[in-house]
């Protein structure tokens, strides 16, 4: 079969993305996909018993009203202003098909998020990276203000830092096309930029259940914008692209007892995650400040961090290693719970 008979061009030349490894052996330690450690509220397993019923058999609400409307109250946004799907990497495949054909110009940090370049090779547009300066911030002035689509993490993976919003602003009034703000891992962060997005209509803020909410299994995502940007977004989606049952565990995860829950999971992580960089500095890594739930610990010299990787894999533990000629002397490190943390560090010394 002659392949280039059946797919586009740029299809065939993508490597497409990777995502990190889930393995079949329960008792590995995870510290590489930035899942949350602890488990979801009692009010999500709840709301996943009782939608086990003869519910299942009916589709469900086509754009996720209920949810939706729990989105808003929470959040203080207009319900006509938000989008749900199937986890955040669907909107991002949204937002792309939407804004983008060929020769489009997008443009986005290097180093972010992965799936950013490969979203944009399967739309064969023109692509823009701005390099993170050497302690890892981003110069907006770099960017072009005539991009269809601009887009950056905040916080900014796998780094973990946030970029200055006062210079973001400024760039935002300038900028011409659509700016998305991943906000992933916001809340692990001491701010967010809805503000942004409230004050420009060419904002959007792009959320996730997947980390905070310990609901990565579920996949929802939702993103913030002006009503009439969410309205084109809304014409590309799926009829029912969320279904019946992560509708009813993101309602649950957002009822009192359940942001309850999240928020003290947070407490519990950040506390955890500012002893880790300690310890990994005191073992000689470089590691910058991070407002996520994950770090990136750099160490020039032997063992090499691919090494390290690779041994700590032998051990059961997994922690994210990365090809980028900058980043191949570090490793990404979900924070875990402080056992799983202390058994993380204890092999890691051994192995340095």
């Amino acid at each position: 079969m002659n392949l280039k008979n059946c797919f586009r061009p740029a299809v065939l030349k993508m490597k497409g993305y990777t995502p990190g490894e889930q393995p079949k052996n329960l008792t590995t330690i995870k510290l590489n996909t930035n899942e949350n450690p602890y488990p979801p509220s009692a009010e999500v397993l709840k709301a996943v018993r009782e939608q086990a019923d003869q519910r299942l058999r009916l589709y469900p609400e086509p754009t996720a009203d209920t949810l939706r409307q729990r989105l808003s109250r929470v959040y203080k946004w207009p319900l006509e202003g938000i989008l749900v799907g199937n986890g955040s990497d669907e909107i991002l495949t949204l937002l792309f098909q939407a804004t983008l054909e060929k020769g489009s110009l997008v443009q986005y940090p290097d180093i972010t998020y992965s799936l950013y370049p490969v979203l944009a090779q399967i739309r064969d547009a023109k692509v823009k990276e701005v390099r993170l300066e050497d302690d890892w911030s981003l110069d907006f002035t770099k960017f072009s203000t005539q991009a269809r689509l601009t887009l950056w993490g905040y916080p900014n993976a796998p780094i973990g830092n946030c970029f200055d919003k006062s210079k973001a602003a400024v760039f935002i009034r300038k900028a011409k096309g659509l700016v998305l703000i991943d906000e992933a891992y916001v809340d692990f962060s001491n701010e967010n930029c809805l503000d942004l997005a409230r004050k420009n209509p060419h904002v959007l803020v792009l959320r996730t259940m997947s980390k905070s909410f310990s609901l990565a299994g579920v996949r929802l995502g939702y993103v913030f914008g002006h009503p009439e940007v969410i309205a084109q977004l809304m014409k590309v989606k799926d009829s029912y692209n969320v279904n019946r049952m992560t509708q009813a565990v993101g309602s649950a995860a957002l009822t009192p007892g359940g942001l309850a829950h999240m928020r003290k999971n947070i407490r519990r992580i950040r506390l955890d995650r500012n002893s880790l960089i300690e310890e990994l500095r005191n073992l000689g890594f470089t590691v910058p400040d991070s407002q996520a739930n994950f770090i990136l610990a750099t160490r020039r010299g032997k063992p090499v961090a691919e090494s390290l990787y690779k041994n700590l894999k032998k051990k059961r533990i997994l922690v994210r290693y990365f090809p980028h000629r900058r980043l191949r002397d570090s490793l990404r490190i979900t924070v875990g719970t402080h056992a799983q943390n202390n058994r993380f560090l204890e092999e890691l010394r051994r192995l340095l």
